[in-house]
């Protein structure tokens, strides 16, 4: 389906710009904050698994100077726009967006070769929910094509051995996420984000090591929203891009 409309729009305190379809899924504050919870090591090449238009991997490149990512997608009109964004951007050669899917990934890609794997996968299980009239929209919040255990897998065999996986999800899946992570990643991390102090998690983002064996930790994790409804001094800084949520998480 063709975009004919388009929004421009501001991120990390305007450190980014980034063109989006004006219709359909959109870069929110999931994204912002898997970004800045991840914290890859200097020289990192990572994989940001289902990129979109470039949302992880913008922020994440943004956050970190001395990586590379290569983003794949099976939409080839929003890894067109991803690779708009990323001339807007002027990465250059440290972002390479790439058409391909978890059941047919590009023809580059080689396994056991990234240090890290960053994703925001489908919430959704296929038969879970009523499908959007927005086809787009559908695909990234729905496992339409692959479920979350295919999607897992496709990350542990492209992670080097001691590689790294980070994931936000649904808090209400998490013992689904990890009994399925726990057959290829160990060291898993929990960190939960509650919309309010009291008020129970509505999403996790989920670490693991491939081939670990540590055990599994619960982690501090973040508030998003103070009683008045403005954002925590964490998550403010956060998703402006002056601290990274992960040096608060850790």
């Amino acid at each position: 389906m063709e975009i004919k409309k388009f929004t421009i729009d501001n991120f990390l305190g305007g450190k980014l710009q980034i063109k989006q379809p004006a219709r359909g899924y959109r870069i929110g504050i999931d994204t912002v904050l898997l970004a800045s919870a991840t914290k890859p090591k200097a020289d990192a090449k990572v994989l940001d698994l289902g990129c979109g238009v470039g949302g992880i991997s913008l922020c994440l490149l943004t956050n970190h100077l001395s990586i590379s990512v290569v983003g794949m997608d099976l939409d080839r009109d929003l890894i067109k726009i991803a690779k708009e964004n990323n001339l807007t951007s002027g990465f250059g050669k440290r972002f390479k967006p790439l058409t391909g899917s978890v059941l047919d990934p590009h023809k580059s890609l080689v396994p056991n070769t990234f240090d890290l794997i960053i994703t925001n996968p489908p919430y959704l299980e296929s038969n879970s929910s009523n499908p959007s009239p927005e086809k787009r929209k559908n695909s990234a919040n729905v496992e339409t094509e692959v479920d979350l255990g295919t999607w897992l897998n496709f990350s542990a065999k492209f992670l080097k051995p001691g590689g790294n996986i980070s994931l936000i999800h649904r808090a209400d899946r998490l013992d689904h996420i990890l009994t399925l992570m726990r057959t290829s990643f160990g060291g898993l991390g929990v960190y939960p984000l509650w919309p309010k102090t009291g008020r129970p998690a509505k999403r996790v983002i989920v670490s693991g090591i491939k081939g670990s064996a540590s055990p599994t930790k619960i982690l501090p994790g973040a508030i998003i929203h103070d009683a008045d409804g403005s954002y925590t001094a964490p998550v403010q800084a956060a998703l402006t891009g002056e601290k990274l949520l992960a040096d608060l998480l850790n």
